[in-house]
């Protein structure tokens, strides 16, 4: 899954809610972080509270952590040295340190270093997060409200269909923090996706660790083409998507019921993580590079205008150049819209972290970085000639909100649209004229 970064829900100076009635979630991660961090939010306006635009206003402060790169890690210490200004002056500030990086090896560490954290909380844990917030006006004896009984629901929800995972790839610390993987039922998804999108949701992205293997811990075995099919037909849907997909649980029904359903976005994240099998193997991912080419010709046989998306590690231990060369081979061939690239960092108590400790296995920090220097200007050619496709169409845009005086959304194949116009289209999808196109983004303007 993708790091991103949400910022706490906006509120403003003249919000006169008082400070001991506002909270504070600052988050780091992936999409189920956000998902956590939306259910938090949730649950906390629920029980009386309103959110703060700075932690300073804020009575009850959350850090939700990931600990997947040892960049995110940073960022959230980081955040906390800020917070120590906070606690000194309202020192009845609670500060909750909740996410990946709270684990069994890490807790004591915690504790030790970090003073100006006063509860840690493991992943997903959102009503033991609700319970800690000081003077509720409402009563927590209930679980924590879901965003689907959330009174206005973001316009675009990410819901979790299961936790955890059992896969042992071995840079990855998530099968550590999250646990083993718990696939939700059928009928409770189906039940809680209704009453999001009958309160005013337009686009759902359904979540997991591998999302592609949910339901295979169910009664009856479900598959996920199984949930996409029922999710499709609820009434009010826009659209539909779901992250993240693993190669090994990537089948031909899935595929095909993807290119069968309107409101199934063409838009799939496949991560490949290397090009080259000997890393793959080392890697433990469970594929070699002609099953990976094999399923992209399948999905674009299916889907022919998808939008195929892919994440690479470069300098894992055991990479070599001709590994890396591999790698830039595999994506020149295969022209992915996006490529989410890191450098490998060790995370402890993975594999990959004692392997690098090996001098034969270990790669240079410099070597990383020129190695993703080399695949970010690849990605960046590519991306720049794969939007140009776009160029003079028309695009269906779901609008999210206003950004630097533009309209901001996506399309269809999860572009990042901007277009200028008068009236307020936020949480509509409108026809936009595709008129510049970049890398990153597209430019527009609304056909009448």
């Amino acid at each position: 899954m993708h790091d991103i970064t949400l910022l706490p829900q906006l509120t403003t100076d003249r919000d006169s809610t008082p400070r001991e009635r506002r909270y504070y979630v600052w988050t780091v991660g992936c999409q189920m972080n956000v998902s956590d961090s939306e259910r938090l939010e949730a649950a906390l306006q629920g029980v009386g509270y309103s959110p703060a635009l700075r932690p300073d206003q804020a009575s009850f402060i959350v850090l939700n952590s990931c600990s997947v790169r040892a960049s995110a890690e940073e960022r959230i210490l980081g955040k906390l040295g800020e917070l120590v200004r906070v606690k000194r002056e309202y020192p009845q500030t609670r500060v909750v340190l909740w996410g990946c990086m709270v684990g069994p090896e890490n807790r004591s560490i915690f504790e030790a270093q970090l003073p100006m954290v006063d509860h840690f909380v493991s992943p997903s844990a959102v009503d033991e997060v609700v319970a800690l917030a000081p003077n509720p006006i409402y009563s927590l004896d209930e679980p924590a409200l879901p965003v689907a009984d959330w009174e206005h629901p973001p316009i675009s929800v990410h819901v979790p269909i299961q936790y955890g995972c059992n896969m042992t790839c071995s840079y990855c610390v998530i099968p550590q923090r999250r646990g083993r993987e718990r696939s939700r039922p059928l009928e409770e998804l189906i039940a809680e996706c209704s009453r999001i999108v009958a309160r005013g949701a337009q686009e759902l992205t359904l979540l997991g660790q591998i999302v592609d293997s949910w339901g295979h811990d169910l009664p009856g075995r479900p598959e996920l083409a199984d949930l996409l099919s029922a999710v499709h037909a609820i009434s009010g849907l826009q659209r539909l998507r779901f992250l993240t997909s693993h190669p090994a649980w990537m089948t031909e029904r899935l595929i095909e019921t993807v290119a069968s359903l309107p409101r199934c976005m063409p838009d799939i994240n496949l991560p490949v993580q290397s090009g080259s099998d000997k890393l793959l193997k080392l890697m433990r991912r469970g594929y070699d590079s002609a099953r990976y080419r094999k399923l992209v010709a399948q999905i674009r046989a299916a889907i022919p205008h998808v939008s195929l998306t892919t994440d690479v590690i470069v300098g894992h231990p055991g990479e070599t150049a001709e590994d890396f060369a591999q790698t830039i081979e595999l994506c020149a061939e295969l022209r992915f819209d996006k490529i989410h690239i890191a450098a490998f960092s060790p995370r402890p108590g993975t594999l990959a972290a004692a392997q690098e400790q090996d001098p034969a296995l270990a790669v240079a920090e410099a070597v990383k970085e020129e190695r993703r220097r080399a695949l970010e200007q690849l990605h960046e050619q590519v991306a720049r000639e794969r939007n140009a496709r776009f160029l003079h169409q028309t695009v269906e845009v779901l609008v999210e909100g206003e950004s630097r005086g533009r309209w901001r959304g996506r399309s269809p194949n999860n572009k990042l649209v901007f277009f200028s116009h008068p009236a307020d289209f936020t949480g509509h999808c409108v026809p936009v004229r595709i008129t510049q196109t970049g890398p990153w983004a597209l430019q527009g303007e609304v056909i009448p």
